[in-house]
């Protein structure tokens, strides 16, 4: 990707597993409604990867009746998309995807506890989602980019770990996703992840005009 407006994607990933692990609560909200909130987001839509999110959010914020009715539907968004649905539900943990009867716990999430140990990282303070947890992996991917640019040595490359250990299963959860409606959420951020975890292990020009 050579679009100038690109977003450094250490930021896009850590931006986009925030949201995934930590959905925005109130102050987050109000933080993005300050100016240098819109400044931020204005600049996230100038992304083609990260457009939509941040122009949902932009929207969403402005036209809020008030930014608790906002993140009340941001929490709804995510109890109607993880919690409800059955067996069919947009559960964003590896084990779902990868484990032979759809289980919680498996083999991928011991793989990321060793990798987490071996980068002596820790899940933010307040986070109890087992490690194969989608916003888990682009954290840990947002680590890996920064060590290698900074030139530090990694138990992984990034773009291994991208495709060995998160494109193994984030189409699954992303094909499930696109169920939900179009302006869910849920949706949006899922089709950006997917498309940024894409373009990072396969590199293509994306093009889309600034919103």
């Amino acid at each position: 990707m050579t679009d100038t407006h690109m977003i450094p994607r250490v930021v896009a990933y850590r931006w986009l597993a925030q949201f995934f692990l930590c959905p925005p609560d109130l102050a987050k909200l109000e933080s993005y409604n300050s100016v240098e909130g819109r400044q931020f987001l204005t600049s996230l839509q100038y992304d083609p990867v990260l457009a939509s999110p941040a122009s949902w959010l932009k929207d969403a914020v402005a036209n809020a009746d008030t930014l608790a009715h906002l993140q009340a539907r941001i929490s709804s968004a995510f109890t109607g998309a993880f919690d409800m649905g059955g067996p069919r539900a947009a559960l964003p943990y590896a084990s779902v995807y990868l484990s032979d009867n759809g289980l919680l716990f498996q083999k991928p999430a011991r793989d990321m506890i060793a990798l987490l140990q071996e980068m002596e990282m820790q899940l933010p303070e307040g986070v109890s989602e087992p490690a194969d947890h989608l916003g888990v992996q682009l954290q840990v991917a947002a680590e890996l980019l920064e060590r290698e640019e900074q030139g530090e040595p990694v138990p992984i490359p990034a773009v291994a770990f991208l495709d060995q250990q998160v494109l193994t299963w984030l189409p699954a959860f992303h094909q499930r996703c696109a169920t939900l409606a179009e302006d869910n959420p849920i949706r949006i951020f899922a089709d950006a992840a997917q498309a940024l975890v894409q373009d990072t292990v396969h590199p293509a020009e994306l093009c889309r005009e600034p919103v």
